[in-house]
């Protein structure tokens, strides 16, 4: 049954879908005035979704593109900022980093020498992380070089800092190569160079792939196109980390649904948490962006956070000449945080609350005979 709330936003929704503004702006205004955020913790799940929705009003969409690379002092902290104090405190992310590092660390011990590009590095938390554990299993490389690509240079900056303080406290001897682009903007010379890298080449991308842009009119081809180009590298084990969601090829109302389902259930866990006040302000913050780019881009074409679901990825990576990743279902992470447990399917690990899957972690390898 639907609560005058719940009533209202709809309402909301199909009049903006509509065209009809003053009607959509009377509604939302109604619906806030029902609204007690201070006290009552789930009207914040309405005050975010009413505000992507005021967004649609305004045309021009929610976030003029990537979140992450959006640093303008109006907007606060900039987005990267905000996910490091997310993986701080939701076990979401870091149990989702638990288990591919495991995975990771299985596919780089004891070698003499071996490479891991990360897609979509950030700051180098995850890589640091993996140095650590495999310090600790007594299983570092030799020698380790470490690619890391995002679009941001600030981060790749941050990430060599962080790759080297870790490197020299565990005492490992690592190479950091910083690429400076989107993994899709890749060019033939940085393709070709990374064919040449030291063996074996694991490939990491943590909440990275669904940012990948499309052509204006493309169905999906360019997400296709760049875990082909990985497969074409021939690595000997991939791992993806991403939202269990489908934020990109669902028509709009269907979006808002599944929106609605996976961000009220995000806040429902960290709202279990002991987080200080402010840390737990900040986190929702990052996520209400990401509500205003999902709910509130009006033009297509300019929506960043494109989340997929672990079947729709597992599909991808099947086109692209991968196969499931066997060691992914008995894979054990050093700890997983109460509120949240595991759901392990064929090359797959969900992190899940209250049984809900909310993050999938894939691996896969090459499937033979692909050349």
């Amino acid at each position: 049954m639907r609560t005058p709330k719940d009533s209202l936003l709809l309402q909301g929704l199909e009049y903006a879908l509509a065209g009809r503004q003053a009607e959509a702006a009377e509604v939302l205004c109604s619906l806030h005035a029902l609204l007690d955020v201070g006290a009552v913790p789930e009207d914040l799940h309405y005050l975010l979704f009413a505000r992507a929705i005021s967004r649609r009003l305004e045309g021009a969409g929610a976030v003029p593109g990537n979140p992450y690379l959006n640093e303008e002092p109006e907007r606060g902290a900039s987005q990267i900022d905000l996910f490091r104090l997310l993986v701080t405190h939701m076990p979401l992310a870091s149990t989702a980093d638990a288990v591919a590092n495991a995975v990771l660390a299985d596919l780089l011990r004891g070698h003499p020498e071996a490479t891991l590009l990360d897609v979509g590095i950030g700051q180098g938390r995850q890589a640091r992380g993996l140095l650590r554990e495999l310090a600790k299993a007594g299983a570092l490389p030799r020698r380790l070089t470490l690619v890391g690509v995002d679009p941001s240079g600030s981060s790749l900056r941050q990430a060599e800092a962080t790759v080297a303080e870790a490197a020299r406290e565990v005492g490992a001897t690592v190479r950091f190569v910083d690429i400076e682009s989107p993994v899709e903007g890749l060019t033939e010379a940085t393709w070709a160079a990374l064919r040449g890298v030291p063996r074996p080449l694991v490939v990491n991308g943590a909440f990275a792939l669904h940012h990948v842009a499309e052509e204006p009119g493309g169905q999906g081809e360019a997400r296709d196109a760049v875990l082909r180009r990985l497969r074409g590298l021939a690595p000997v084990g991939l791992v993806l980390c991403e939202p269990h969601v489908d934020h990109h090829r669902a028509p709009v109302r269907e979006r808002f649904r599944n929106a609605w389902n996976h961000f009220t259930r995000v806040f429902e866990l960290l709202d279990t948490l002991d987080v200080p006040r402010e840390d737990r302000a900040a986190i929702k913050r990052f996520f209400g962006r990401e509500v205003d780019d999902v709910v509130g881009t009006v033009d297509e074409s300019a929506r960043c956070e494109r989340h997929e679901t672990a079947p729709s990825w597992m599909d991808r990576l099947r086109r692209a000449g991968f196969v499931p990743m066997e060691a992914l279902e008995k894979v054990r992470p050093a700890e997983v945080h109460p509120a949240v447990s595991l759901r392990r399917e064929r090359g797959c690990v969900g992190i899940c609350y209250r049984d809900d899957m909310l993050v999938a972690v894939l691996g896969a390898r090459p499937a033979e005979g692909r050349g």
